[in-house]
C-alpha cells in the first residue's frame, strides 16, 4: 500500500548550502509507465556530498534532483531505496535499489532496464556519467556499513586498476582518513604494493587503526616519505601546498601524480577544477565517470563489472572488521549530522547513515 502522507525532502540553499538547510513536504509523486516510485530506506553522508553543495553550479549536482524552489537545491547522496510503486517491466515491487538518490522519503525515478538494475533517463539527468545514473539491485541483507562502502567501490577498484597499470613501487595518499584512499589502500595492498597514509597530525591514530597502510605520516612528517624510484602520488586532499611539497621532496623518484578530489574544500570552501602548478611530473585529473566509459569501451562492460564485483568482495569484508555505522533517523535530525559533517567532525571510521522516514 502507498503511503498517503505524501513525500519529504532535504533542501539547500544555493548561495548558503553549508548552513541554511529546510525540510520541505511534496505530494507523493505518481508513478506511470516508464517511471518507478522508490521509497528510500538509507542515505550515506560523507566529505564528498559537500563538494557536491559547494560546486552544484559548477559540477552539475543540482540537476538531478530539482528542488521546490530556484533557490534551493537538493545534494545527491549515495543509498538504498525499495521500489513500491510503478512499472513492472522495470523492476518489481519490493526489490531493493543502490544507487544515487536525493535526501529524501521518496524519489521518481524515469528509467530503461539493464542487466543488473536500472538506469536513469530523465533530461536532468542525461548529461550524467552512468556511474551517477545507475541503480542497482541489492540483497536486502545488506547492512549499514556495506551501504556506506557500496559508494566507494567503483572509484576504489579502478583507481586501484588505474595506479597498478603503471607499476608503482610505492603509493602516497593524502587525505588518509578519507574513503576513497582508504578503500583503494586496501586493494592496492593486496597487489603487494607499499602505501603510505598522509594526513592531519590528530588523524594518524585513526588512520593507523584502519589496516590499510603501510605507514601512516602526518603532513608536517612528510619528508619521512622513502624516496623510492617508481612512486606515484594520489591526491585525494587537493591541497595544493601539500602536493607542491610530496613533489619538491620526492623529485626523480616521483613517477606519476594524480588528483582525486579535494576533501579540504569542506572545511576550506576552495575547491578548484585545475591543478595547481607542481614541479614534474604533471598532475593528471583522474575521474572514475570517464574511466569506467573508457574502459567498457577497451575492454568491455563484462570486465568493467567484474572489476567491481572484486572490489566490492575484498572492501566489504575490509570494512566489517574495521568500520562502524552510526545511524540518523528522520530528516530534521539529518541537518545536525550535516553540520558535523561539513565542519570535519564525523569519526572517519564510522559509516553515518540517515534513514529518511
Amino acid at each position: 500500500m502507498l503511503p498517503t502522507s505524501g513525500s519529504r525532502a532535504l533542501e539547500f540553499r544555493r548561495d548558503d548550502p553549508l548552513r541554511t538547510t529546510r525540510v520541505v513536504h511534496d505530494l507523493l509523486p505518481a508513478s506511470t509507465s516508464g517511471n518507478v516510485l522508490l521509497r528510500i530506506e538509507r542515505l550515506v553522508l560523507t566529505f564528498n556530498n559537500v563538494t557536491y553543495a559547494l560546486n552544484g553550479h559548477k559540477l552539475g549536482y543540482w540537476a538531478p534532483f530539482p528542488a521546490s524552489e530556484p533557490a534551493w537545491g537538493r545534494v545527491p547522496a549515495w543509498g538504498v531505496a525499495r521500489v513500491i510503486d510503478g512499472d513492472t517491466n522495470l523492476a518489481r515491487r519490493g526489490q531493493l535499489l543502490a544507487g544515487f538518490m536525493p535526501m529524501a522519503t521518496h524519489v521518481l525515478v524515469q528509467a530503461e532496464p539493464f542487466p543488473d538494475g536500472i538506469r536513469a533517463t530523465a533530461p536532468e539527468r542525461a548529461e550524467m556519467y552512468p556511474l551517477y545514473r545507475d541503480l542497482h539491485y541489492v540483497d536486502d541483507r545488506i547492512d549499514d556499513v556495506e551501504v556506506g562502502v557500496w559508494s566507494a567501490v567503483p572509484s576504489a577498484a579502478h583507481l586501484d586498476d588505474e595506479l597498478r597499470e603503471s607499476s608503482p613501487t610505492q603509493v602516497v595518499f593524502s587525505s588518509a582518513t578519507s574513503r576513497t584512499a582508504l578503500t583503494t589502500s586496501v586493494l592496492l595492498r593486496r597487489a603487494g604494493i607499499h602505501v603510505v597514509g598522509l594526513t592531519a597530525s590528530a588523524r594518524t591514530a585513526t588512520a593507523k587503526r584502519a589496516g590499510a597502510y603501510d605507514e601512516i605520516l602526518s603532513y608536517d612528517d612528510l619528508a619521512a616519505i622513502a624516496r623510492t624510484p617508481g612512486t606515484a602520488y594520489a591526491d585525494v586532499a587537493g591541497r595544493p601546498d601539500i602536493t607542491v611539497a610530496v613533489h619538491r621532496h620526492l623529485g626523480p623518484a616521483l613517477a606519476r601524480s594524480l588528483r582525486i578530489g579535494a576533501t579540504h574544500a569542506a572545511t576550506t570552501h576552495d575547491f578548484d577544477l585545475k591543478p595547481a602548478p607542481v614541479p614534474t611530473p604533471s598532475v593528471e585529473q583522474f575521474n572514475v565517470g570517464l574511466r569506467r566509459i573508457e574502459l567498457a569501451e577497451r575492454m568491455g562492460q563484462r570486465h568493467v563489472d567484474e572489476l567491481e564485483r572484486r572490489a566490492r568482495g575484498v572492501l566489504f569484508a575490509w570494512a566489517t572488521g574495521h568500520l562502524a555505522s552510526e545511524r540518523t533517523v528522520g530528516l530534521d535530525q539529518a541537518r545536525a549530522l550535516w553540520e558535523r559533517t561539513w565542519r570535519g567532525e564525523l569519526d572517519s571510521m564510522a559509516v553515518a547513515v540517515i534513514v529518511p522516514n
